[in-house]
């Protein structure tokens, strides 16, 4: 659409994120961001806190999922999105939400350490015969390590709800 204002908001999760799914059951979630502008005082020489300003971030599909499993209470974000002033509130239709990673680590399937993600499940016993060694490639003759199966983030991350 012509006329919309996008931008770019940083600051912390304030509450809780509410997930909810819409009748044709596309997740949606809704969130509050509070910004704190930072303003030059001339008179002291140096940089304060202005007031806290919301701004009321909604996202849908998967970013919903993502953001409700990933986003606490007090969490420093980084929202992209359409920008619009409605009954007095700033909205943000956000198109991209991530982890401020200037006040957090965050971690992704790939990058997750074994320590996090616990131990890894035994394999299923079965009652097949054993199956050819693997080959590391470029390397004939040398077995490949047995590798134990990794966890997903989901089953590291689901039962407990601590998000990311």
């Amino acid at each position: 659409m012509s006329g919309e204002t996008t931008a770019v908001i940083r600051g912390r999760v304030h509450g809780t994120v509410q997930l909810r799914h819409t009748e044709r059951g596309t997740p949606a979630a809704r969130f509050t961001v509070m910004q704190v502008p930072r303003e030059y005082d001339r008179t002291r020489g140096q940089w304060r806190d202005s007031e806290p300003v919301p701004v009321i971030c909604t996202v849908t599909g998967p970013l919903a999922r993502h953001s409700a499993e990933c986003l606490t209470d007090t969490v420093h974000v980084i929202a992209t999105g359409n920008l619009a002033l409605r009954t007095g509130l700033l909205h943000l239709d956000s198109a991209q939400v991530g982890v401020d990673l200037a006040h957090h680590v965050a971690y992704i399937d790939d990058t997750l350490p074994a320590v996090l993600a616990g131990p890894a499940p035994a394999p299923a016993p079965t009652q097949r015969a054993a199956a050819a060694p693997k080959l590391v490639p470029g390397a004939e003759g040398r077995q490949a390590a047995a590798l134990p199966p990794r966890r997903s983030w989901d089953a590291v991350t689901a039962p407990s709800g601590t998000g990311c």
